[in-house]
């Protein structure tokens, strides 16, 4: 048995994962621990991490150092995405990470995290043999990965983030008409630069449609909080069960129902949504807006949910990796 250890330093979640692989590569969880610490706050207007941000950051990040070593855990994959990455003082925070929880944290980039999180995704859905579409909705980016019969087609990270886009555009309580306007033309305009960005990686014959990437026509499968509080409201959870979660199907007029029913309510109100976690109440509009345009854009009718993404990824590329060593 080899246990190992991911850890996704997020733009809003911080998530921790400690699984134990056996020879065959299957591995089972044994922890997994998820805290919202906002480390990306203010960085779309600053560009810079908030002392604050990086404090709360770090306490957990010391937590989850001091439960990993309550197991023999081999080898720990700390990965840090979009704040990170975009952070003037991205460096220090790296340093700081190293000298407070005795982690060494990569930077990876958005092609990595969307090769990792398509890894995670993998092993909690059945997608073998299937054209799926990923969409992996963070803090500050979106990374989109299509997949064709088992191979990636192509992979991209946009600027789409919830906790970007909520400090841009939505600045009312609940939000103004305008706003969400505003919120769904940036959608928009990044979801065209999308289009470009497929064309220069991949030929398109016929030129990208509606439901159809250069003859892909497949599923959309969504992961990360946005997606896995949607269907935790959808479901109407209490208690956030990750296997009712996995693998769940929500339609888009159902979607669309969820995104004007919070856009009507005020922060205090969406506190007491059953399936809304703390620290997802204001961002959570800006996710279901993504997600609406996201579909609407593609033409799918429905998107289907996975629990699993970059934290899985970590610890399965990791045991690769070392089982390759």
């Amino acid at each position: 048995m080899l246990t190992l250890a991911g850890i996704d330093i997020g733009t809003n979640t911080l998530r921790l994962l400690i699984a134990e692989f056996t020879p065959d590569g299957s591995y089972r969880k044994i922890e997994s621990n998820r805290q919202v610490t906002r480390l990306g706050e203010e960085i779309s207007r600053t560009g810079r991490l908030t002392a604050g941000a990086m404090e709360r950051t770090l306490a957990v990040l010391e937590e989850f150092s001091r439960t990993c070593s309550r197991y023999p855990v081999a080898g720990i994959y700390t990965a840090a995405t979009s704040a990170v990455r975009e952070a003037s003082n991205g460096a220090d925070f790296v340093r700081m990470v190293k000298e407070r929880a005795g982690l060494d944290v990569q930077v990876i980039s958005g092609d990595e995290e969307a090769r990792l999180t398509m890894i995670g995704v993998s092993s909690g859905l059945d997608i073998e043999g299937k054209d799926v579409l990923l969409m992996d909705i963070g803090g500050g980016s979106t990374e989109f990965v299509s997949v064709s019969k088992g191979e990636i087609s192509f992979k991209v990270s946009t600027d789409i983030g919830v906790v970007r886009f909520t400090e841009q555009y939505i600045h009312s309580d609940p939000p103004e008409s305008g706003e969400i306007e505003a919120l769904e033309s940036a959608i928009k305009k990044r979801l065209e630069g999308l289009r470009n960005s497929l064309v220069s990686q991949i030929p398109l014959n016929p030129p990208l449609l509606k439901g159809e990437i250069g003859g892909f026509k497949g599923g959309l499968i969504g992961t990360a909080g946005t997606v896995t509080t949607l269907a935790a409201i959808e479901q109407k959870m209490t208690v956030y069960d990750p296997d009712k979660v996995n693998g769940c199907r929500i339609r888009r007029d159902r979607i669309q129902e969820m995104r004007r029913m919070l856009s009507r309510m005020k922060i205090e109100e969406r506190e007491q949504v059953p399936g809304i976690e703390k620290g997802r109440e204001d961002i959570i509009i800006a996710g279901a807006v993504v997600v609406d345009e996201v579909m609407e854009w593609f033409g799918f009718g429905e998107i289907v949910v996975s629990d699993s993404g970059l934290r899985e990824g970590l610890v399965i590329d990791l045991y690769h990796r070392l089982s390759k060593g």
